[in-house]
């Protein structure tokens, strides 16, 4: 009971309850040193989280603290009572501004480098300013001796207008900007964000109504809970096996660095038969492996940014050339030695690109685009280490702007475009089959053959749209010139893996031609590689009457076994093989003589000279494509090149 009566007694004459502030600081503290201890990634949003815990933490600290010297205002000194009140309202704008930088900084922006800053800034930090000289002029707050011998509390005649002000103008600008880039910032931190605007408006309000009760720091501490276990937990961002930054901070760092100017110089390298390495000594020993490499990459640099990206891709960013440069003569050396491996002693080999500017992505797209692109062209053949030069990087850079353009093409269905060459029929003596080509026009980049964007295409994933896009101009072409007998039309290899057979002939039942009209050249090449897939597209669009050409027979593996098992009506021959070598010749010969026995008709394409086309008419091919004749043409031209020769 006595301890009760003088508890009762302690708290019978406070201003305040802040015993749940007490709570919250405990929250906030450890959250804090939980956060501060585990390893983050060093960006801006990071760093203004951080930031941001501090001055909750050091807000309810100082909350608590001016209480407590409020309600023991007999003894305690009447100046130190006033600089914890100045120190608590001036954190309560660094709190407030705080939270608009991040989402400032999360929307893609820098305060550093935009005017906004100045107009968030100067108001905030002149309300810090006037509440920490608030001893010399009193316009913000004034104590006054109450009946029992405590000071109380007194605002003064600028208190409301300039807390006001700045606090809701930070907090109006954070609505503002996450309401306006709500389809920029992630779901989950536009969730969180929300959420947090919600509960500190709504603890500022009740404290307002019940001013005894302390809610604010509660509110805090149950915004920075919720902000770390939602999009804020630092190892989120950290793999799990290697200890490295993964792909998700790799993308926070590119996304971010053109606003921080954080130009670091990369090296990226890929560990060679990762997958056979996992396959032959396990899961466990591949995970060792990775672990290895990692804290073997630390322990050279230890400043060195290390990011696992893929299941053995690393991307290293280093602060400059020099330090680049010790890296890979560290990497070098280190995997010319063998490595052991829970036992196993196994030699690894890494395939390392690197370059010699820091300018290199802008963001993450153009990064997975850079190394979709890239991995198709490099080869490791002769060398695992190849540096990337400035007119490496131009080329790459124009392939993305092909894809970029492509793309737009694709959605506007301007700027690519058809042509259509003339193929003669020497028994017949006419021109009454023809090849549809597509091609690219650009008011930026020119022309732009279809050797150059349509691989960018195929490594993209653009080429099935292109090439429902050439069957869609085919069948408009067959409608509107029911003369033209067939028209060959180019396919790309990833329709076999999109059972696209029924969107084929929705496309062509809708023009209203005769599907017989249309023969689809599959090129030798893609025959033999996929060949089940191959045959099963084949076999479905053929019960329609869709007929096929092999393309370009004779310049790859000439596989006579896969011909002969897949349904082609037409054989394309290659134009090298109108060249005068022996070899050649014999196997011209044993081409055309296999096609004939098999009653499929021949195309010589390529031929370009009248030695060419006597060769070929002499050789008793039926049909025969080339510049002799004519260069693939446009509708028109071509109509009127027919109105001529035919």
């Amino acid at each position: 009971m006595q301890i009760y009566a003088a508890f009762h007694r302690f708290t019978e004459n406070l201003h305040c309850n802040y015993y749940l502030e007490l709570c919250a600081l405990v929250f906030l503290v450890a959250i804090t040193i939980a956060y501060f201890t585990r390893k983050k990634f060093p960006v801006a949003t990071a760093r203004l989280f951080g930031v941001g815990l501090i001055f909750l933490t050091a807000n309810v600290a100082l909350d608590i603290l001016f209480c407590v010297l409020l309600d023991h205002s007999d003894v305690v000194p009447l100046p130190f009572v006033e600089a914890a009140a100045e120190l608590f309202f001036a954190m309560q704008f660094l709190i407030s501004y705080s939270l608009f930088a991040y989402v400032f900084y999360a929307i893609g922006k820098s305060l550093r480098y935009s005017p906004i800053y100045l107009l968030t800034i100067i108001p905030s930090a002149l309300g810090v300013i006037l509440f920490f000289t608030n001893c010399l002029h009193h316009w913000n707050f004034t104590f006054v001796p109450g009946a029992n011998g405590l000071y109380d509390f007194i605002p003064g005649p600028a208190f409301f207008s300039l807390y006001i002000l700045n606090w809701g103008l930070n907090y109006l600008a954070t609505i503002i900007y996450t309401v306006a880039f709500r389809k920029v910032l992630p779901k989950e931190l536009l969730r969180v964000l929300i959420i947090i605007m919600i509960v500190v408006l709504s603890a500022a309000v009740v404290q307002t109504l019940q001013p005894q009760i302390l809610l604010s720091g509660t509110a805090f501490a149950l915004c920075a809970m919720f902000a770390v276990v939602s999009v804020c937990d630092p190892d989120v961002k950290v793999d799990r096996i290697s200890k490295a930054f993964n792909d998700y901070a790799f993308v926070d760092y590119v996304n971010t660095q053109r606003y921080e100017k954080q130009r670091k110089y990369y090296i990226i390298f890929d560990i060679e038969s990762f997958g056979m390495f996992s396959e032959k000594f396990g899961v466990v020993s591949a995970n060792e492996l990775i672990r290895s490499i990692s804290k073997f990459i630390r322990s050279v640099n230890k400043t060195t940014y290390v990011f696992k990206v893929q299941s053995s891709r690393f991307v290293l960013l280093l602060k400059n050339r020099e330090e680049q440069l010790s890296m890979l003569e560290a990497i070098n050396e280190r995997f010319d030695k063998p490595f052991t491996i829970k036992g196993h002693v196994v030699d690894i080999t890494l395939h390392i690109l690197y370059f010699k500017n820091n300018e290199v992505f802008t963001n993450s797209d153009m990064y997975n685009d850079f190394m979709t692109r890239t991995l198709s062209i490099v080869n490791f053949k002769d060398s695992s280490c190849i540096e990337l030069d400035d007119n490496f990087l131009k080329q790459i850079s124009r392939d993305r702007r092909i894809k970029e353009i492509l793309e737009e093409c694709l959605r506007t269905k301007q700027g690519l475009y058809m042509v259509y060459q003339p193929i003669y029929d020497v028994n017949k003596k006419v021109f009454n089959h023809f090849e549809s080509l597509i091609r690219l026009a650009n008011e930026e980049l020119g022309y732009v053959g279809p050797a150059e964007f349509i691989p960018i295409a195929e490594n993209f994933g653009l080429a099935n749209d292109i090439d429902f896009f050439v069957l869609h101009q085919t069948c408009a072409f067959l409608a509107r010139n029911p003369q033209i007998e067939s028209l060959e039309v180019n396919i790309s290899c990833a329709e076999f893996f999109n059972n696209p057979s029924e969107r084929f002939m929705k496309i062509i039942n809708s023009y209203g031609i005769d599907p017989s009209r249309i023969i689809l050249e599959i090129t030798e090449t893609i025959a033999v590689k996929y060949p089940s897939k191959t045959k099963e597209f084949m076999s479905d669009l053929g019960q329609y009457g869709v007929k096929f050409a092999m393309d370009d027979f004779g310049s790859g593996y000439s596989n006579i076994a896969r011909f002969i098992t897949l349904p082609f009506s037409v054989a394309k021959l290659d134009k090298s093989l109108l060249g005068q070598a022996e070899n050649i010749t014999i196997f011209f010969d044993a081409a055309i003589n296999l096609f004939k026995n098999l009653n499929i008709p021949i195309v010589i394409e390529g031929v370009e000279r009248e030695d060419q086309l006597k060769l070929s008419v002499k050789k008793q091919i039926e049909y025969i494509q080339g510049y002799y004749f004519s260069k693939p043409l446009k509708e028109d031209d071509l109509l009127e090149f027919l109105a001529k020769n035919n």
